[in-house]
C-alpha cells in the first residue's frame, strides 16, 4: 500500500480546540484536518477520506457525523474509525457513544497526549481491517474494483510482463476541486459521468479501478510511459471539452493526471503506485487539468538543480523579514521617539536621513536608558549608524553565515538604502527549531471560539519634525 501520515478529521464547534489540536497531531506527523460543524464534516468526509474522524460531542448534529453514509462509502480502506469526546465518563453517555456509531470514546477534560495513544490504537485496528478489505473486493457504487484489486491487478501485469519483456503503465485521475459538489447524490453521478468518459476511450487490454470516492485509475499492460502521457492528456482535453449535468445544470471538470511506468518505478507494484500517486500530487499542485510524468518531473528538477532542493533554496532576507512600519527621522527630537516606541510597542526602529536613505537603528535598550534621560537628544544622537544591514535579495544561507560570523542580535534589511525591516537571531533559531511540547498543554487562556486572527499591512508611519503622534 502507498506510504502516507494517517489522515485525522476533528469536528467541533469549537475553533480553539481544532487550532490547537491540529496543530498537535501535525507535529506528531499526522494529517490533520478540521470541520466546525456537521456539513462541513460531509464535505471533508466525501473528498478527503480521514482514516479517522474525532468528534465532539457538543457539535451539533454530531451523530450525524457518526452515523454518515460517507464513512462506509470509502473505497481505500474498511471504514472511517471514529473516536467521541463527551462532556461526561458516565455509563449512560459512553453507552450512547458507542450506540450511536463511535468506536472509542474520550471524556473531558481531553489529554493530547491520551488522543494520541487513542488513535494510534485505532490505526492497528485499521491495519486489521485494511488486511481484510483488501482481499474482499469491490465497493465502489460503480462496481469497479477498489485499491486492494488495483494492486492485485498490478501484480499480474507485472508478473506477465516480467516474462515478456514489456512495460506496465499505470495513470491515475483526480477530478479538480470535488469538494465544490458537496455530500448529495449529484457527487456520485458526476462520478459516474467522469467514469463514462474514460470508459469509451479504454482499448481492450486496459483495467480499470477507483482507489478512492474521486480517484479513478486505469492500467494500460504492454503501453511504454510515453504512450500513457499521450494518452492520458488526450482523455484530459476530452474530459476539459465535455459538459456534465449537475442537479440543474450543466458545468465543466478538469482532471489532475500522474502517470507511471514500470520501466522507472521497477517491478513492484506498491512503487507503481506510490509513483503514480506522487506524479498525481505534482500535477494538482501544479494547478490542476494537467499531465504529470517521469519528464516532468526531470524537467522541474533540472530548472531547481535539484531533486527536491532544500527547505529554503530560493528564499531570500526578504521572505524571512519583520516588517517595520515606523521609520524615525534623523531631526526627531528624543520625546517624539519615546512616544513613537510606547505607542507602537517597538523593540526598534530604523532611521532615515534627508534623502530618506538608512542611517541606522534605535533599540528599545537606547531609548529607556539615553533618551528618556536626556530629552534634549535628537534621534540622530541615538542611532546606531554602524548597525548591521544586508540586501532584501541576500539568500538564506547568506544570512545564517552573517550570524554564524557576527555576534549581533540582529541585521536590517534594506532595498537600495530604504530601509524593509529587521531579522533578528532568535527569528531565525525559529525557523529549525523543533516545536515545544510544552505549547501544546491545556491552555487556561479565554479565548472566543468565534475570533479569527487576521494578518493585514499596516500603514506606513513616519514619525519627524513636527509630526509625532
Amino acid at each position: 500500500m502507498q506510504r502516507r501520515p494517517l489522515r485525522v478529521l476533528l469536528v467541533s464547534p469549537d475553533r480553539s480546540f481544532l487550532r490547537r489540536t491540529a496543530e498537535f497531531l501535525n507535529a506528531c506527523r499526522l494529517e490533520a484536518y478540521v470541520a466546525g460543524d456537521a456539513d462541513q464534516a460531509e464535505w471533508a468526509l466525501a473528498s478527503r477520506e480521514p482514516d479517522i474522524v474525532v468528534v465532539d460531542s457538543a457539535a451539533p448534529r454530531a451523530a450525524a457525523v457518526l452515523q454518515s453514509s460517507r464513512r462506509d462509502r470509502h473505497t481505500t480502506q474498511a471504514y472511517v474509525y471514529a473516536i467521541v469526546i463527551t462532556d461526561s465518563d458516565s455509563p449512560e453517555r459512553i453507552f450512547d457513544a458507542i450506540a450511536g456509531g463511535a468506536d472509542d470514546v474520550i471524556p473531558r477534560p481531553l489529554r493530547f497526549t491520551e488522543l494520541l495513544v487513542r488513535i494510534r490504537a485505532a490505526a492497528r485496528s485499521l491495519e486489521v481491517e485494511s488486511r481484510l478489505h483488501r482481499r474482499v473486493g469491490r465497493r465502489s457504487a460503480s462496481g469497479l474494483g477498489n485499491a486492494g484489486v488495483l494492486l492485485r491487478q498490478l501484480r499480474e501485469d507485472l508478473r506477465d510482463a516480467a516474462t515478456t519483456g514489456n512495460e506496465v503503465s499505470l495513470v491515475l485521475f483526480d477530478i479538480d476541486y470535488a469538494l465544490r459538489f458537496g455530500p448529495d447524490p449529484g457527487f456520485d453521478l458526476i462520478i459516474e459521468q467522469v467514469t463514462s468518459t474514460i470508459r469509451s476511450e479504454l482499448l481492450p487490454s486496459y483495467r480499470m479501478c477507483q482507489p478512492s470516492a474521486d480517484q479513478l485509475a486505469v492500467m494500460l499492460p504492454n503501453s511504454t510511459a510515453t504512450e500513457a502521457y499521450e494518452w492520458g492528456n488526450e482523455l484530459r482535453q476530452k474530459i476539459a471539452d465535455t459538459e456534465f449535468q449537475h442537479a440543474e445544470s450543466t458545468l465543466k471538470l478538469t482532471v489532475s493526471v500522474g502517470v507511471a511506468a514500470s520501466a522507472d518505478s521497477g517491478p513492484i507494484a506498491e512503487e507503481l503506485w506510490e509513483n503514480a500517486q506522487e506524479r498525481l500530487e505534482f500535477a494538482k499542485n501544479s494547478g490542476g487539468n494537467f499531465v504529470a510524468s517521469i519528464r516532468e518531473l526531470q524537467a522541474e528538477d533540472t530548472s531547481s538543480g535539484s531533486s527536491h532542493g532544500r527547505l529554503f533554496d530560493g528564499t531570500t532576507t526578504a521572505d524571512v523579514l519583520r516588517p517595520s512600519f515606523v521609520q524615525l527621522s534623523t531631526t526627531t527630537p528624543a520625546d517624539e521617539v519615546i512616544a513613537a516606541f510606547a505607542k507602537h510597542d517597538l523593540d526598534i526602529a530604523p532611521v532615515i536621513d534627508a534623502q530618506r536613505q538608512f542611517a541606522g537603528a534605535i533599540t528599545r535598550e537606547v531609548v529607556q536608558n539615553r533618551a528618556a534621560r536626556s530629552r534634549e537628544l535628537t534621534a540622530a544622537e541615538l542611532v546606531d549608524a554602524n548597525f548591521p544591514q544586508m540586501e532584501s535579495d541576500a539568500s538564506f544561507s547568506e544570512l545564517v553565515n552573517f550570524f554564524s560570523e557576527n555576534p549581533s542580535p540582529c541585521v536590517a534589511i534594506l532595498r537600495q538604502g530604504t530601509p524593509l525591516g529587521f531579522v533578528s537571531r532568535d527569528d531565525l533559531a525559529l525557523l529549525s527549531e523543533p516545536l515545544d511540547s510544552a505549547s501544546y498543554a491545556e491552555s487556561s487562556d479565554e479565548i472566543p471560539t468565534t475570533e479569527f486572527y487576521v494578518v493585514s499591512r499596516p500603514q506606513l508611519v513616519e514619525v519627524g519634525p513636527g509630526e509625532g503622534e
